[in-house]
């Protein structure tokens, strides 16, 4: 799983600056034709219609039409590959995971007594391995700190007792509030407000729920659903479920299935929070660009290994942020967009290029789009692009710039 991933980014600005004067703007309000392209007024020629800048003499081609100067009163410089760089702006970004906050809600009734134990002693290393990896992330623990199904969280994610608080880095938000046998949902939604400042809206949301039973009040669609009402909107729209509860066989028919597998401390099988973590609906069918977690059995006597599967589910599950600003470009210059290129590259493909599309609504086959053509401030790669790329160890981008001068 990649964690950083480093990019290069190369604006190659053309030579020879031109005189500019009377025909340039910064919007179409400042041309008459309406027209504003690359900082210069311009008028399409009635009737001339054209697929390139080779068909356009007096100009160039712009949404099948052929366009000219609206004042002659000037030319630019564009950007034009066979002319060669004379100076080159480099600057490093990362391809960086988002961040993550997570969100434990551990039952505290009378049974849980081993497992609140097994939960204090692994925590930190949980921990260890997110914050290993680079990932930014912060912790929500919901659960009585003290009392023999308590959780009061050790140095150095927590502070220990008897605040059972964060530690120093403030990386935990401890929420000493008691979780019964089949409430942990609703606890999850009823605390909410004593946790939402903590949580980050950009945040991938990785819950974690720890019962030997079933959940009661809602189902799994009735929980998403009340997650999706939060306010912030949108505040869950990154979230995945990782369970350790109780269940028999690993297959979901054989949850329930006593023959399918061992599991004798468990209340009831945590069927609804096994549909959560598997991203299955409440008639079990697949949920269409869910992200699955990972779930373990609550009646293991180890939980050494359940911890660090889920960690490493973690740093799996959580998408990378594909978005990058764009470079200023020298003084007095502008970006070409249309001389921009976007070349992956790895050591078993090489670099090879990707087509530009207009948003995200038009990817196809990994491309790319700007947040504004007119004035871009960010590149975003499309979707499976970004997949490509956070799959391949030995993956990396080079995004170089065309320019234009912009003197007068």
């Amino acid at each position: 799983m990649r964690t950083l991933l480093p990019i290069l980014f190369s604006a190659v600005v053309a030579c020879g600056p031109a005189e500019l004067s009377s025909g340039r703007c910064e919007s179409a309000a400042d041309c008459a034709s309406g027209l504003c392209i690359d900082g210069t007024c311009r008028t399409a020629d009635a009737g001339s219609s054209c697929s390139a800048d080779d068909d356009c003499p007096n100009g160039s081609c712009v949404a099948g039409a052929c366009t000219t100067d609206e004042a002659d009163a000037g030319t630019y410089d564009a950007f034009r590959p066979d002319m060669g760089p004379c100076r080159e702006v480099e600057d490093e970004s990362t391809l960086e995971p988002v961040p993550v906050d997570i969100i434990i809600t551990i039952d505290n009734s009378g049974s849980m007594t081993q497992e609140a134990a097994e939960v204090q002693a692994n925590i930190n290393n949980f921990a260890a391995i997110l914050a290993a990896s680079g990932l930014d992330y912060r912790v929500v623990l919901i659960s009585e700190p003290t009392g023999d199904t308590g959780v009061c969280v050790p140095a150095p994610l927590g502070s220990g007792a008897p605040a059972c608080e964060s530690g120093p880095e403030g990386r935990l938000r401890a929420i000493h509030r008691s979780v019964s046998s089949r409430n942990a949902l609703s606890r999850m939604l009823e605390f909410y407000p004593d946790y939402d400042d903590f949580l980050r809206f950009e945040a991938a949301k990785v819950f974690l729920w720890i019962t030997d039973d079933e959940a009661g009040i809602y189902s799994a669609d009735q929980f998403r659903a009340e997650l999706a009402g939060l306010e912030p909107a949108g505040m869950f729209d990154l979230q995945f479920h990782n369970a350790i509860v109780g269940y028999f066989g690993e297959a979901v028919g054989d949850w329930n299935d006593r023959g399918a597998g061992s599991c004798g401390t468990l209340a009831r099988v945590g069927e609804t929070y096994l549909h959560l973590a598997q991203c299955l609906d409440d008639a079990r069918a697949p949920i269409e660009g869910c992200i699955p977690g990972r779930q373990a059995r609550v009646c293991e006597t180890d939980w050494s290994p359940i911890f660090d599967a889920i960690a490493e589910g973690v740093l799996a599950g959580v998408p990378v942020e594909c978005s990058f600003e764009v470079p200023a470009p020298p003084e007095g210059m502008g970006i070409d967009t249309d001389e921009v290129v976007v070349a992956p590259h790895s050591p078993g493909m090489g670099e090879y290029t990707t087509t530009q599309v207009a948003d995200e609504a038009s990817c196809v086959d990994g491309g790319w789009y700007f947040d504004d053509v007119a004035a871009p401030t960010t590149i975003t790669l499309c979707p499976s692009l970004c997949s490509t790329l956070q799959a391949d160890e030995g993956a990396a981008i080079s995004i170089r710039l065309g320019c234009f001068t912009m003197l007068e």
